[in-house]
């Protein structure tokens, strides 16, 4: 399989919500769906937020090329009814040279884009293979900003996901199962005449765990409208519950990645090389600084 077939995302519409969340799933190769155990999974799969018993909030920024940024922040608070989540995704890129219709400067520009995601996931009352499956829903709500046009438009995301418990046959219980249905209501976005529908998007995650846990093991397979499979691939072990070392790989980037927990805090760093298989241009590196806390509890 070539590792590095369908990069063109960037043309196609809601680009940047492929970019990832979290400095974790970015060391991790972006291999989180069937993961989602943190605040996060308002961004890769909400169903993950039915599994969280503390409130918690994630920060993360990553300076990339050309006088463009990338922030996420996402918060997550578990209910009895339910726990509900909320994430702001923001691409931002600047010094554009505009011209008229006649090749003349009139100065710089730029483009903005953001999503705005309300997300719920729960656990349900009945068992499978002996683990509770839960499910979970994000409404989003998208801009992009050109210059001075504007527009908004409105979406749906929708996931499942499964976690082996004391109650799964051995084999299954170091596995967790994800599937996040992307634009199952597609925003459109309108700019002058010309409208753009996101595509639809299924990505399914697999993960699983080795060593008493601390050695976790990925892989996510997404299908995007349009585009051919993309397969995601990565692996984080836990040194004494405090340090983590990460590695993965993409159709566009290997990454490597470390986090240190301290009680409720937990400060990651992940380093991604892009472009990395020949054939295309190389775009160098890039580092993505995050931040989690929990509240309650230790």
């Amino acid at each position: 399989m070539d590792l590095g077939f369908a990069r063109e995302d960037g043309g196609r519409p809601g680009a940047f919500l492929s970019y990832g969340a979290g400095a974790r799933s970015l060391a991790m190769g972006k291999t989180y769906v069937g993961i989602a155990d943190d605040s996060t999974a308002t961004y890769w799969n909400p169903a993950g937020l039915g599994r969280l018993k503390q409130p918690e909030i994630t920060v993360l920024h990553a300076s990339l090329y050309e006088k463009t940024g990338y922030s996420f922040a996402s918060a997550a608070y578990p209910t009895v009814y339910g726990v509900f989540g909320a994430a702001i995704v923001n691409l931002n890129s600047t010094g554009f040279q505009l011209r008229d219709e006649y090749n003349y400067e009139t100065g710089e520009g730029g483009v903005n884009e953001t999503a705005a995601l309300i997300s719920y996931g729960v656990k349900l009352p009945y068992l499978i293979a002996g683990g509770r499956p839960s499910v979970g829903t994000s409404l989003k709500v998208v801009s992009q900003n050109i210059d001075t046009k504007s527009a908004t438009g409105y979406g749906l995301d929708t996931g499942v996901y499964w976690k082996g418990n004391g109650k799964s046959l051995p084999i299954l219980q170091p596995l967790s199962i994800g599937l996040n249905i992307q634009n199952l209501v597609a925003p459109r976005i309108t700019l002058i005449d010309d409208t753009d529908k996101y595509p639809l998007a299924l990505t399914l995650g697999l993960a699983y765990r080795f060593l008493n846990n601390n050695l976790l093991t990925a892989i996510d397979l997404n299908k995007t409208q349009g585009r051919q499979l993309k397969v995601h691939l990565g692996s984080e072990y836990v040194f004494d519950r405090m340090l983590a070392l990460r590695a993965g790989l993409d159709e566009t980037e290997l990454t490597a990645g470390l986090g240190f927990t301290w009680q409720n805090y937990s400060l990651d760093y992940a380093f991604a090389y892009h472009d990395a298989w020949a054939g295309h241009e190389d775009l160098g590196a890039s580092h993505r600084f995050g931040l989690t806390v929990k509240f309650g509890g230790k």
